[in-house]
């Protein structure tokens, strides 16, 4: 029987063979391997969120092309700031992408994990390695529900799961149908990162859309930062919530008590007059 003084050093050992099977999150890149090494800190190139439009354009489904109407006739009037982004509201992926912040990459247990330097989308999204398919019960989310894989060097990744909130890139509305597909590809020397996305939306796009981005590897030594969100109640004030719903899915949402969220953090203000 172990005395109390070697009792540490057996548990220590013990802990540490325990870890010996486990890979190490931050493992070696892929030399020679199947796929390159993608962790690191990523940035999206200047012309994406400079407001060059992503081409070839989207083509709209007539219920989206009235929505955006509607949202361009109240810009016009000075609503140029959404609620959504006074309150905070994350608008999820893949439009994440386009904002001018970066991001890191991390990868290691059957996972791939984005994490956003971005106010209102400062949160991971995860990329499942190891389901051959879409679970049949997945929690709808702003980031929808991803499962990846390797092709060569390209990956590979199926994105379901929606919860029709927030944005696809050019500002086309997601719905909880939204299915898109994203192909990560990068150049052989590892610096460059293209992204080939395909989404499909019988709500939104009249035919499925197909665009490309393309990010640029920062410095190891670069560091992500912390940022935060602080709801602009003094801006959501002055909004008439009944003049602008008709254009922003999200007012609407507010608006109607079967939806509206109840936080008491945020302390929501009764809806304009």
């Amino acid at each position: 029987m172990a005395s109390s003084a070697s009792r540490p050093l057996a548990v220590a050992a013990a802990f540490a063979l325990a870890l010996a099977g486990f890979p190490s999150v931050a493992a070696k890149p892929v030399r020679g391997g199947a796929h390159p090494d993608i962790a690191g800190m990523w940035m999206v190139r200047e012309q994406y969120y400079l407001g060059q439009p992503l081409l070839p354009r989207p083509e709209l489904t007539p219920a989206a092309k009235a929505l955006a109407a509607k949202r361009g006739a109240l810009q016009a009037k000075g609503y140029v700031r959404s609620v959504g982004n006074m309150l905070c509201l994350p608008n999820g992926g893949p439009s994440m992408f386009v904002v001018r912040s970066p991001f890191e990459i991390f990868e290691g247990f059957g996972r791939i994990t984005f994490i956003f330097e971005t106010e209102g989308n400062n949160q991971p999204r995860t990329i499942y390695l190891n389901e051959a398919k879409q679970p049949d019960d997945i929690y709808p989310t702003f980031n929808g529900h991803s499962i990846g894989r390797w092709d060569g060097r390209t990956l590979v990744v199926d994105t379901v799961g929606y919860n029709g909130r927030g944005a696809l890139l050019g500002g086309v509305p997601k719905s909880t149908a939204t299915h898109v597909v994203e192909r990560f590809s990068w150049s052989k020397d590892g610096k460059v990162m293209t992204l080939a996305l395909t989404a499909e939306d019988p709500a939104s796009l009249a035919k499925p859309w197909t665009t490309q981005i393309v990010f640029d590897r920062m410095a190891n030594s670069e560091e992500r930062f912390e940022v935060w969100c602080e709801p602009d109640l003094d801006a959501y004030k002055t909004v008439d919530l009944e003049a602008v719903k008709e254009g922003d899915p999200e007012v609407a949402r507010l608006l109607d008590p079967d939806q509206r969220p109840t936080d008491p953090a945020l302390k929501i203000p009764a809806a304009t007059k």
